[in-house]
């Protein structure tokens, strides 16, 4: 009779599954399959605009959008016409109009509503304090940081004196056959994703998660940053923008970001991923040494 060692039935038919999971953990980490839309420079996930349809005039044209993550941080960067403290406009709720919040959707969901924004999976940046976001009026609510659970509001018009509609910004003549929204290259896309109607750039709630560190320019530098590769429509005349977030408090996998500047005369998408921590390599390893071992053991 031929005896069965105990236990190995069950381990011959844990492992395939196991080593099914663990090889798909290893092609996120390795960027196997990666659907990023942009364009992969220094280490950096580009998305790069149009360079001529910011409605307004100079400081309100946004030219790029770009990621990157090196070990559990995560790192973004604007260029474009738009400075951190906005854009003089005496009309404007807070006396100038700022860049909206930035926000990462990692649902497959789209956000062409409002109330989809208050998907779990979706998460907004404050890294703006001049912005009109939580209330901020006459620097009221100064918070920065990574906020989950969030509401949003449109004020674009009249707070911003902005566009009533995305829809309004397109019959303005500032629609694009290509590089519409950054990744979201034309205008159909933008549609589908976003709509065509309210355009929300402005968190109204949220609960903070986690700071955030804000990058000059030379750190972005000392990073890798080179928006100039693009050409010298890609360099913004406002100086960089950049901030930094502990990646731990957002999901892993793929994600949709944008972002809007208040009033909806431009913003910019970008399509990227977060890998798993390095922890996820050590796990493979040691799986993979396990299945070593117990094929020794069975010759």
């Amino acid at each position: 009779m031929t005896r069965r060692r105990a236990g190995t039935g069950v381990v011959r038919r844990f492992l395939p599954a196991m080593l099914v999971g663990l090889a798909g953990i290893a092609a996120v980490a390795t960027g196997a399959g990666n659907a990023n839309a942009g364009v992969l420079h220094n280490g950096w996930n580009y998305a790069i605009d149009s360079f001529n349809d910011g409605s307004g005039g100079s400081g309100f044209e946004e030219r790029g959008l770009a990621f990157r993550q090196i070990g559990q941080t995560g790192h973004f960067a604007i260029s474009g016409d738009m400075p951190l403290t906005g854009t003089p406009y005496a009309s404007a709720r807070n006396g100038s109009v700022a860049l909206g919040d930035l926000f990462i959707n990692f649902s497959s969901n789209k956000l062409d509503a409002q109330g989809k924004f208050t998907d779990p999976a979706v998460f907004g940046i404050r890294f703006s304090d001049r912005n009109d976001s939580f209330g901020n009026i006459n620097g009221s609510n100064t918070t920065l940081g990574l906020f989950r659970n969030i509401t949003v509001v449109d004020l674009a018009a009249p707070q911003n004196g902005g566009y009533n509609t995305l829809q309004a910004y397109y019959n303005a003549g500032f629609g694009r056959p290509t590089r519409s929204m950054g990744d979201r290259d034309t205008t159909t896309d933008v549609i589908s994703y976003l709509g065509n109607g309210d355009m929300y750039a402005n968190m109204a709630s949220g609960t903070l998660v986690a700071g955030i560190t804000s990058l000059s320019a030379a750190d972005l530098g000392n990073l890798g940053l080179d928006f100039a590769h693009f050409g010298s429509g890609a360099v913004g005349t406002a100086p960089l923008i950049g901030f930094s977030v502990d990646l731990s408090a957002l999901p892993r996998g793929q994600f949709a970001a944008h972002f809007f500047e208040e009033c909806i005369n431009d913003g910019i998408a970008l399509r990227g991923q977060v890998v798993p921590e390095p922890g996820s390599f050590t796990l493979l390893g040691i799986a993979l040494a396990g299945v070593t071992a117990c094929r020794r053991r069975k010759g």
